[in-house]
């Protein structure tokens, strides 16, 4: 899509993060961005200590971090100061926005992307979401009906959207996407993660079951957290298995492309991963995610014979331990499911979500190619 140079200049601001099922789209986003235009500006609005903290700066872009806080599930006393820094956040962002308007504010979801959206908003700048998961979040259904577009991920968050909702899938970075077919014989490495900060539930798991698995022919990757890494680390010293536990992975697509069986979460973000790389996984999902929404992204999936479910009110090692014995001794069934991972990937989803900025950028009618 053709922009001229005043506009190439001209600042879009990613606003939120978090958690890599945030800030991993929104730095894919970037790239493709900066791709069509390397001289834009592009500009980050974060929290502080959000995952956005360690990877944006990395990507070269400029970053701001915001005083925030979570309020769901929280006393009235926290509930009450995470509002307040909201209000805060907000103020300060709308006085920002009015010294140097932005061509374009997207908001990816997480602490810091409602106050950008709401001080964009005020001021009329351009603004459009992004929304990763099946089910909604509260905040982006309420501020759906306010910005220009949202662009979703699954179908089914279209019936819970206001507004004009674009169901472009939910951009994956290049470096994933890239990820050669799944076409051995055997599995032999497993990835085992459970988001930027561990899962500890799987973590337990798997210090519960690496005793029933030092006879598969398989090496284990794990990623941990930091609060976790030395119990599963000892665990796995104990028991003599092949593995290495990392509390952060630098380089998921590296990790992803050597494995042939993946232990993961049910995010969002992780799951458009999946499908684009074309791996079989095994999806535990986070039981208290917001309306459950973990759920409904691993069925997606495994109703389609593309990964194989661990309800979370089941998991420990002996269940994960089973599921992994079986999948290592089926290698046909871990390559279809590999095979229909990859067929439910967006492999341009990344391009779809620049299409519908380039759009709102440009003030050119908003046309985006059928799914």
């Amino acid at each position: 899509m053709a922009v001229d140079a005043r506009q190439s200049m001209r600042s879009v601001v990613i606003a939120g993060g978090g958690t890599g099922g945030h800030v991993f789209p929104g730095l894919a986003l970037a790239q493709e961005l900066l791709r069509r235009q390397p001289r834009r500006e592009v500009q980050w609005i974060g929290a502080c200590g959000g995952l956005e903290e360690r990877l944006v700066p990395r990507e070269r872009i400029p970053l701001l971090t915001l005083r925030m806080a979570g309020a769901a599930r929280l006393g009235l006393l926290v509930k009450v100061r995470a509002v307040a820094l909201a209000g805060w956040a907000t103020l300060r962002l709308f006085a920002r926005f009015l010294a140097r308007r932005p061509a374009l504010l997207i908001g990816v979801g997480g602490f810091a992307s409602g106050p950008a959206v709401l001080a964009a908003l005020l001021l009329g700048v351009p603004t459009m979401l992004l929304e990763q998961n099946a089910v909604p979040g509260a905040t982006n259904r309420l501020l759906s009906r306010f910005v220009r577009v949202t662009a979703a991920s699954f179908d089914a968050s279209k019936k819970q959207l206001r507004g004009k909702v674009e169901v472009t899938g939910n951009p994956v970075r290049s470096e994933i996407s890239a990820i050669p077919p799944f076409d051995s014989k055997s599995v032999r490495r497993v990835l085992g993660f459970g988001g930027s900060r561990g899962a500890r539930s799987i973590n337990r798991a798997w210090v519960e079951g690496v005793a029933h698995l030092t006879d598969l022919p398989v090496e284990f990757f794990l990623q941990t957290g930091s609060a976790d890494k030395q119990v599963v680390e000892d665990a796995v010293i104990a028991s003599g298995l092949k593995a290495t536990v990392v509390e952060f992975i630098d380089d998921l697509p590296r990790e992803m492309a050597r494995a042939d069986l993946l232990v993961c979460r049910a995010g969002a973000t992780t799951v458009a991963e999946i499908t684009a790389a074309g791996r079989a996984a095994v999806l535990i999902p986070y039981p208290f995610a917001a309306h459950d929404h973990q759920r409904a992204n691993a069925r997606s999936l495994a109703e389609r014979d593309a990964a194989v479910i661990i309800d979370p009110d089941d998991l420990n090692g002996k269940v994960l331990a089973d599921t992994l014995r079986e999948l290592v001794g089926d290698p046909e069934r871990v390559g279809r499911l590999a095979a229909n991972a990859r067929s439910l990937g967006r492999a341009d989803a990344t391009e779809r979500v620049a299409d519908v900025a380039e759009s709102l950028i440009s003030g050119s009618r908003l046309e985006v190619s059928a799914a």
